[in-house]
């Protein structure tokens, strides 16, 4: 299955993302519209003390209206290794740093209207350094068992995507 992009305009230019409408043509020689958000992707985090807790921030965000939490993670730089993003991330975000980080993959989070990509980066034996956050940037930092962090995704306390699925992923992981 294939939809032919037959012309895309740009509506809008922000600082974290651009939204395109394109006109296709699709399967059966209709023609419709598709509106697309763009924007660079991101490195999420999943990681772990020496004891398998996992290391969690809680933030406030706008678009949900409620503080969610989620693992570290943000803006992929070009220059960057997925790994290397990580674990810039997890030094700003929370304070902690690891020499033992695995890449697990990725996720498209919004597939009906995002383009964004989320690669899952896994950093095992995670130290305390220091917490360096951006201006601007508030997040609570908790550690919290692997056990309780699957009840926490049961019982929908845990709400985030992409934190959902490194946690899961990284269970199915274990079992290999």
């Amino acid at each position: 299955m294939y939809e032919k992009t037959l012309e895309t305009k740009t509506i809008y230019k922000g600082k974290i993302l651009d939204v395109s409408v394109s006109k296709v043509e699709l399967e059966d020689g209709k023609i419709s519209t598709r509106e697309v958000a763009h924007n660079t992707g991101g490195v999420c985090v999943l990681a772990l003390d020496p004891d398998e807790n996992i290391i969690m921030v809680k933030q406030f965000r706008y678009p949900s209206k409620e503080e969610l939490y989620e693992l570290a993670g943000g803006k992929h730089n070009e220059n960057e290794t997925h790994e290397q993003t990580g674990m810039r991330e997890l030094l700003e975000e929370t304070g902690y740093v690891s020499s033992d980080v695995t890449y697990m993959g990725y996720l498209y989070p919004t597939v009906a209207y995002a383009d964004e990509v989320i690669h899952m980066v896994l950093a095992r034996n995670c130290v305390y350094h220091k917490q360096q956050l951006d201006p601007g940037e508030f997040v609570h930092v908790e550690v919290i068992p692997l056990n309780q962090a699957l009840e926490m995704i049961s019982n929908n306390v845990i709400k985030d995507g992409k934190t959902i699925v490194a946690i899961l992923k990284y269970m199915q992981f274990m079992k290999k």
